[in-house]
């Protein structure tokens, strides 16, 4: 009875780091291969230290000009959005399609759904952004958690992980397979998903800021967002963005217009698609065995559940629940 009260006392201690003690434990698998190369060439806290400062410079400083930069640009495109509706898409084309489209953009309804799809996918954008700038003190305090958690992690996480087997009681042949599939399905997330999305992401921001495509830092986040989804995808965005400027070429007689449309829809194939086709299978491996309802499940809930950390840990927990079920009815 006292084990169970004070387990539940200490779930709800470090429950609110929970997060922050997540992505340390994941930034100590990811660059655990580089802490094992400088612990041979320098003291092992040192080392560790280095990654810690390594970690701040790269993720952390970056991350708060991309959200203050995501934040603007959001705005931008809204305001972009209601001065199109008030002027008009296709100003200064006279084609009889152009009249059929005025009509159908210009009507009331219409023109009040465009704006409230802009004011919402802005508005949340702006209100997590403007939330996550005033949080400054509880973000500091998850900083110093996670990495605090990166470090000892890093130095006692193999230790902690021959400890962990007495805890659990397991057999070590269901043990190890359990750190094996672990291991392979993190893997996949992180490599397979988690970067391949960010590669797609930032490809597609520099296509867009290369086309002319306004806000191109808002759209290759809803890239990132997207390119997460099994099947879904980037297409979603630079595909319609593409047959956009075609047909506004077509609509205003700019053969520029058209090229560009056509030159974007062929840097998506090139830069963005052939990511997904031959870069992910790479980096994701044929081990992992990730059902992708398993993956849909797991982002959606996971964001509902974690927020934007919720794409990798809920994927990474539906799947980890499927091993504990396998080593239960003895599939291994």
């Amino acid at each position: 009875m006292i084990l169970v009260l004070l387990l539940i006392v200490s779930f709800i201690l470090i429950k609110p780091f929970f997060i922050a003690v997540f992505l340390g434990a994941l930034f100590a698998y990811l660059l655990y291969p580089v802490y094992q190369f400088m612990s041979k060439k320098i003291n092992n806290s040192v080392a560790a230290g280095l990654l810690c400062l390594l970690v701040v410079l790269i993720i952390v400083l970056p991350s708060i000009y991309f959200v203050n930069t995501l934040v603007h640009e959001s705005y931008a495109l809204f305001i972009l959005v209601k001065q199109k509706l008030a002027v008009g898409f296709f100003t200064g084309c006279s084609l009889d399609l152009c009249d059929s489209l005025k009509g159908f953009l210009g009507n009331s309804e219409v023109n009040f759904q465009i704006q409230e799809l802009a004011k919402t996918m802005t508005g949340w954008v702006m209100e997590k952004g403007s939330s996550f700038l005033a949080s400054v003190p509880k973000f500091l305090l998850s900083l110093i958690v996670m990495l605090f958690s990166f470090y000892y992690l890093l130095k006692d996480g193999p230790i902690l992980l021959r400890r962990l087997n007495d805890y659990l009681m397991m057999k070590q042949k269901d043990y190890n397979h359990f750190f094996k599939r672990a291991k392979e399905i993190i893997h996949g997330l992180t490599y397979g998903y988690g970067i391949v999305a960010l590669i797609q992401g930032i490809t597609g921001a520099i296509g867009f800021m290369i086309f002319g495509i306004p806000s191109p830092l808002f759209w290759g986040l809803v890239m990132i967002v997207l390119a997460l989804i099994p099947v879904v995808g980037a297409t979603l965005i630079w595909v319609p963005a593409s047959l956009v400027l075609i047909l506004q070429g077509i609509l205003q007689a700019s053969t520029w217009g058209i090229v560009k449309g056509v030159l974007l829809f062929i840097y998506g194939l090139l830069f963005i698609g052939s990511v997904e086709t031959l870069i992910k299978p790479k980096l994701m491996g044929s081990k992992a065995k990730i059902h992708p309802m398993i993956t849909f499940l797991g982002i959606l809930g996971g964001l509902v559940v974690f927020g934007v950390v919720g794409v990798i840990l809920g994927p990474l927990l539906l799947g980890l629940t499927t091993v504990i079920i396998e080593n239960y009815f003895g599939k291994n």
